[in-house]
């Protein structure tokens, strides 16, 4: 010890202990990675058990689940959809493909037909989905989610600028159809739009 200086007693505020510290900077980043874990655990079991995500969150199916095939409820909402377009002059065929807008929870994860109208100078658009769900009470509450979601900050850059939309309500099923004007060449378009008021109940989508 040189002279003048006096040793540190434990305790007294002086320098870490170098092998402290390297003790201390593992125990932080084990602590760090077992917080990580558990915010994953919470988040993924909330996706999985169907609660609601904040105003504005993406959605999507929660991680390896399935929507199951449709059945009859849609059925017979597809055979008034078809009739409906008929009646405007819109011939439709069943959809083939995954088409996928965004959508909420309640609509990701629901059974569901694509039925394409047919639009000659349009011919990749014209999809309407039909979603079917337990009960009316069920469809019409899936729908209010859906509007709220697609007015939403992340749900609406989703779309075209000026993209318009139709959510109907049809018994326990729900018909989902998006356009935007100035990128639908066709006016079949129009006549889409025209068929699909004449079902159900509208659910409208805020501004």
């Amino acid at each position: 010890m040189s002279p003048g200086s006096a040793a540190q007693p434990p305790g007294s505020g002086g320098p870490p202990d170098a092998s402290g510290a390297a003790a201390a900077s593992p125990n932080r980043r084990a602590l760090r990675l077992a917080l990580l874990v558990v915010l994953g655990v919470l988040v993924f079991g909330a996706l999985a058990s169907g609660r609601a995500v904040p105003p504005g969150s993406a959605t999507f199916p929660p991680v390896g689940t399935t929507t199951g095939p449709a059945g009859g409820a849609a059925a017979l909402t597809k055979g008034d959809v078809t009739r409906a377009l008929a009646a405007q002059g819109v011939p439709s065929e069943d959809g083939t493909g995954s088409y996928r807008p965004a959508e909420a929870p309640a609509f990701a994860t629901a059974p569901r037909i694509l039925l394409r109208a047919i639009l000659p100078a349009d011919p990749d658009r014209g999809l309407i989905l039909i979603y079917e769900f337990a009960s009316p009470a069920a469809a019409l509450a899936a729908a209010e989610e859906q509007a709220a979601y697609i007015a939403s900050g992340v749900g609406r850059v989703q779309f075209a600028t000026d993209a318009q939309f139709i959510v109907r309500v049809v018994g326990s099923t729900a018909a989902f159809f998006s356009w935007s004007p100035s990128n639908s060449p066709d006016p079949g378009t129009a006549s889409i739009v025209a068929a699909l008021r004449t079902l159900g109940i509208e659910v409208p989508v805020p501004n």
